[in-house]
């Protein structure tokens, strides 16, 4: 989110500062590397609970793509199937069917078990829904790419830098920052954007410690298999998902897209080749704090247990670790939260920017872009 936005805004200004607190920026240590790199299509998302997801999600799909082909990232329009293996799953597809027309996702159909397997023979479906645009990216491409474009307009990224403090200051924002070296030091700006990730909300709270928002923290963990050890279970390259299944946190009920399949990139090279490795997860697990990172990992019985109800030749001992990764969740507000502080207009929070945040992060840009410029500042 930091260099879409650094990018975005270089197009109309100047002297644009992105301080980044981990040793780089283009490997995306946090969310932007630790997710399976899907594109998704918008059709999760109701226009009641989850409205800016809804409608930055589809733009910010289409927007993706445009910018992958022009900029050589690795992106590739798969598909996916939403798979039900009962009659009470294929109940849900008159609800998201009903939301892809809302969210204006285009083409989305229901299919017989017969087509999928057409599609995709090693799944086991009674129906499934297929979505053509939905796809995956390579996320540390698209990082690397964001932030290279950026740099070229004069964006300057200081890592290893944290920002510790945060004050309102006579119309502009104050930040106290601590080097990698330890040392101390005081800046001022004209606007302040806040895309922190997981500590976006303890930063809206520097600024003002009335503000609402706090963090939900919940582990995504992951396992993959190599397809080439059992070629009958290599995929034709189709993201597969299960019909959404319920999590329950100490902070509510969360819907989750549940544990699914998802292709991976050959060599990084342009353009892009699909490898016979897939991405098993992720598996969400509520933790107590947002360092937990690491920790005993759910074992891999649950994740073949989990996916063998549509892809039945799958066996624990194919599953190998992947990673973990911590999302930027909220309590109680299940939709991004892209607004200026209400006490101050430029002072910018991205909150709650977990999935499908990777796919909507240009139209985010956009959106902050358009904020900014509301505030009158000197234009390039």
């Amino acid at each position: 989110m930091g260099c879409a936005i650094a990018w975005e805004l270089s197009k109309l200004y100047k002297d644009i500062y992105v301080f980044e607190k981990n040793p780089g920026v283009t490997q995306g240590e946090n969310q932007s590397s630790r997710n399976s790199g899907v594109i998704h299509s918008g059709i999760y998302y109701d226009q009641e609970t989850r409205p800016q997801k809804a409608a930055l999600c589809t733009e910010g799909n289409s927007l993706l793509y445009g910018f992958c082909r022009r900029y050589k990232v690795p992106a590739l329009k798969t598909g996916k199937l939403i798979v039900a293996t009962n009659g009470e799953e294929e109940d849900f597809f008159d609800i998201y069917l009903e939301r892809a027309r809302q969210n204006f996702v285009p083409d989305v159909e229901k299919i017989s078990g017969t087509k999928a397997k057409e599609l995709e023979p090693n799944i086991k479906a009674r129906s499934a829904l297929l979505i053509p645009s939905s796809g995956i990216v390579e996320p540390t491409s698209l990082v690397y790419r964001l932030h290279t474009l950026a740099s070229q307009e004069g964006v300057q990224f200081i890592t290893s830098t944290e920002v510790v403090d945060l004050e309102e200051d006579s119309g502009s924002v104050r930040l106290g920052i601590c080097y990698r070296d330890g040392n101390m030091d005081e800046l001022r700006a004209k606007v302040v954007i806040n895309a922190a990730g997981v500590d976006a909300d303890r930063l809206a709270r520097f600024f003002n410690p009335q503000s609402p928002y706090e963090l939900d923290p919940v582990r995504g963990e992951s396992y993959k298999f190599y397809g080439h050890k059992r070629p009958e279970l290599r995929l034709n390259g189709m993201n597969i998902y299960p019909t959404p299944e319920s999590v329950i946190t100490p902070h509510g009920q969360h819907f989750t897209v549940g544990i699914h399949l998802t292709p991976s990139f050959g060599e990084h090279s342009y353009p892009p080749t699909l490898d016979s490795t897939v991405i098993v997860g992720p598996k969400l697990v509520p933790v107590e704090d947002r360092t937990s990172w690491s920790g005993t990992p759910v074992p891999a019985k649950i994740f073949s247990e989990k996916v063998a109800r549509f892809f039945p030749d799958i066996r624990e001992e194919d599953l190998v670790w992947h990673q973990a990764g911590l999302q930027a969740r909220l309590k109680k507000y299940p939709d991004f939260i892209v607004n200026a502080d209400s006490s101050q207009p430029n002072f910018i929070n991205l909150l709650g920017i977990d999935s499908p945040g990777l796919t909507s992060c240009l139209a985010i840009a956009r959106q902050v872009a358009k904020m900014v410029n509301g505030l009158g500042l000197k234009k390039i």
